[in-house]
């Protein structure tokens, strides 16, 4: 189980939704980042001379959420060229001296070469690490999830995460005997995409995960939901028994 029972809403922050929500205080994207509980900065999606000044930017629009840095590559998903990937090391050190900074970087599963590198970086400011798994194509059997779990620990991360693409009804199971497994962690999560997988986004902080992510404006991934809604289910969840039963509550709105 995760150290934490808190169940975690995240939202994603991008130029569109950022802007937006600097120039109006009552917009819709100032008012989804204010429900969040964690704020996902996606430096992908800023021109880098913006970097440095985008933690602080969040700050004044949501003092309150904990701030989440990411910068994903293409093949994950994300905007930063695949080609550039050698180069992430050095712009975490360039993002982390910055006079304000997240408290959590993701770093993807992939380049956990890089991670006692990104740790060095990271510590002297007090910063957390989760790593990161995503699958576009299939949800991993329960041997490739063991092994990501074995991976993830043996470098002692402080938070995990898989994402991974749902094609029956059925398959998130395995995410959430992953996410039971995942003791220790500050954060976990462990959820389905794509329409199948959309309610495992909710229903996988009943099975062990504490984690989750939702939409600002427009979807970043298959199946997301939007936060406004994803924080009325989730106030909702102590008191749902069954996925059928909060599926029928989704559909309400």
């Amino acid at each position: 189980m995760p150290t934490d029972s808190q169940k975690y809403l995240v939202g994603l922050v991008d130029p569109e939704t950022l802007t937006a929500a600097e120039s109006e205080e009552l917009h819709p994207s100032r008012i989804d980042y204010e429900s969040c509980d964690i704020l996902e900065i996606r430096y992908d999606f800023f021109d880098e001379s913006d970097w440095p000044t985008l933690a602080s930017r969040v700050r004044k629009l949501a003092p309150n959420a904990i701030q989440l840095g990411t910068i994903r590559l293409k093949r994950d998903g994300g905007a930063f060229p695949n080609a550039r990937a050698i180069e992430r090391p050095a712009l975490w050190k360039q993002i982390l001296e910055a006079a304000d900074v997240p408290e959590w970087l993701d770093l993807e599963r992939d380049y956990l070469h890089d991670y006692n590198e990104l740790r060095e970086i990271a510590k002297t400011k007090g910063v957390k690490i989760l790593i990161s798994e995503h699958n576009f194509t299939r949800i991993p059997n329960d041997l490739e999830l063991k092994n990501y779990l074995t991976d993830v620990k043996r470098v002692k991360a402080d938070g995990i995460k898989i994402a991974a693409m749902s094609n029956s009804d059925e398959d998130c199971s395995r995410l959430y005997k992953f996410a039971k497994k995942a003791k220790g962690f500050k954060f976990i999560a462990a959820f389905g995409m794509g329409e199948t997988g959309k309610i495992s986004r909710i229903w996988s902080l009943k099975e062990g995960a504490n984690l989750t992510y939702g939409s600002i404006g427009k979807s970043a991934a298959p199946g997301q939901i939007d936060v406004a809604l994803m924080r009325k289910a989730i106030d909702k969840l102590e008191t749902t028994a069954s996925q059928l039963e909060l599926s029928s509550f989704l559909n309400i709105f």
